[in-house]
C-alpha cells in the first residue's frame, strides 16, 4: 500500500476513535492531511470506502494480534491475551460499533463475524493446548467452553443489552474478574497454580 494512503488510514482511524465516524467527514479528513478533496479522491471511492479500508485496517492490525510471539504454556498465552487487551482498551471506543451497526450495517455485520472467528479460534486452540499440557482439566469440550466465550463477549458484555454498563467494560479490573473466573472454572490443581504465580 502506498505510504501516503497508509498514513490517512492510520491516522483517520484515530480520527473516528476521538470523534466518532459520523462527525469526520471528507473535508475533515482533507484539511487535516492538507490535500484536496480531488486528491483524497484518488484514494478512496467515497466516505464508506474509507471507513471500510480505516476498519480493515485496524482489524488486521498486529498490535490487535493476540498470538504470543514467545509463547510459553497456555496460561502463559491467557497472559498475553490480557496485556493485548489492555492496549485495546487505551485505545478503543465503543461508540465506532454503534456507530457502524446504525450507518454501515454491513461492514457491522463483517467486523462482528472477524471477531467472532478470532475469539473462538482462539479460545479453542488455547483450551486444547492446556488440556495437552495438564493444566486445562481434560474433562472440557473445547468446542462448547469456546463457543461460550464468544457469546460472553459478544452478548453479555455488549453495552446494547444493559447487563454491564461501558465504564465496567472498559476497565482492566473488569477483565481481570472475568479472567479469574474462567481460569477456575478450567484449570487443574496444577493449572490454578501455576496462574496464582502468574497473578501474584
Amino acid at each position: 500500500m502506498e505510504e501516503k494512503k497508509l498514513h490517512i488510514i492510520k491516522q483517520v482511524g484515530l480520527m473516528y476513535l476521538k470523534h466518532g465516524i459520523r462527525n469526520v467527514t471528507m473535508d475533515d479528513v482533507a484539511t487535516e492531511f492538507g490535500v484536496s478533496k480531488k486528491t483524497l479522491y484518488q484514494y478512496f471511492n467515497d466516505k464508506q470506502d474509507l471507513v471500510s479500508q480505516v476498519i480493515a485496517y485496524f482489524m488486521e492490525d498486529p498490535e490487535l494480534n493476540v498470538h504470543n510471539p514467545n509463547p510459553g504454556n497456555a496460561i502463559d498465552d491467557m497472559f498475553h491475551i490480557r496485556h493485548k487487551v489492555a492496549y485495546i482498551m487505551k485505545m478503543y471506543n465503543n461508540n465506532i460499533e454503534m456507530e457502524l451497526k446504525r450507518t454501515y450495517p454491513i461492514l457491522y455485520q463483517k467486523v462482528r463475524e472477524t471477531k467472532f472467528k478470532r475469539i473462538y479460534e482462539n479460545t479453542f486452540e488455547n483450551l486444547k493446548k492446556g488440556i495437552n499440557e495438564g493444566l486445562y482439566r481434560s474433562d472440557l469440550e473445547p468446542t462448547v467452553v469456546a463457543k461460550l466465550l464468544v457469546g460472553r463477549t459478544l452478548y453479555t458484555l455488549n453495552p446494547d443489552y444493559g447487563i454491564f454498563e461501558d465504564y465496567e467494560i472498559n476497565s482492566l479490573a473488569f477483565f481481570d474478574v472475568i479472567l479469574d473466573y474462567h481460569m477456575h472454572a478450567i484449570c487443574t490443581a496444577q493449572g490454578i497454580e501455576y496462574y496464582k504465580k502468574r497473578i501474584n
